[in-house]
């Protein structure tokens, strides 16, 4: 798996006006395997974000998601997207943050040998954790997160409740 992230590293005090304030960021991933049936796959995902420094330690934001993913295999190739607005709580090096996922997918089925795209439907993810951001050189910061959906029960289109990301900030 491979993803990249950009945010935006910014201070801001009482005096700071609504401009300063504004941050823009976002991922770009790649990853591929085999799935449960013993298909290859590849995926590359998109996701810009946009924020509002509250204060100097709270900010909010939102984001789209959009991903597409191929089976070469058995030539089959679908897309999925989302908003997903997100608060985020700084106590120095640790964070707290919560994300809300509205998803967009295909309703999918396996039969004969390959997939089939039955409906599209939406799904809800409802992500808490908590982060490590550490500097890394005077302009950057390696950051990792892990948070849990509390909206997850089984079965589900989501392989697991657990998002762990890393990426590196500018």
């Amino acid at each position: 798996i491979i993803s990249f992230s950009i945010c935006a590293q910014k201070e801001v005090d009482d005096q700071s006006n609504w401009s300063d304030r504004i941050y823009f960021g976002g991922g770009l991933g790649f990853n591929g395997g085999t799935d449960g049936f013993g298909n290859r796959y590849f995926n590359i995902s998109v996701s810009p974000i946009v924020g509002y420094m509250v204060t100097s330690q709270f900010s909010v934001g939102s984001g789209i998601s959009y991903q597409h993913i191929g089976y070469p295999d058995i030539n089959f190739k679908y897309v999925q997207y989302g908003i997903m607005p997100f608060l985020r709580y700084n106590f120095n090096e640790l964070f707290l943050t919560t994300e809300f996922n509205y998803i967009n997918l295909p309703n999918l089925s396996y039969s004969g040998g390959s997939y089939n795209e039955d409906s599209r439907i939406f799904r809800q993810r409802l992500l808490a954790g908590v982060g490590y951001s550490k500097p890394v050189g005077r302009n950057a910061r390696l950051n990792a997160v892990a948070m849990y959906d509390l909206l997850y029960r089984r079965p589900s289109v989501f392989y697991s409740p657990w998002v762990v990301r890393v990426f590196v900030s500018f």
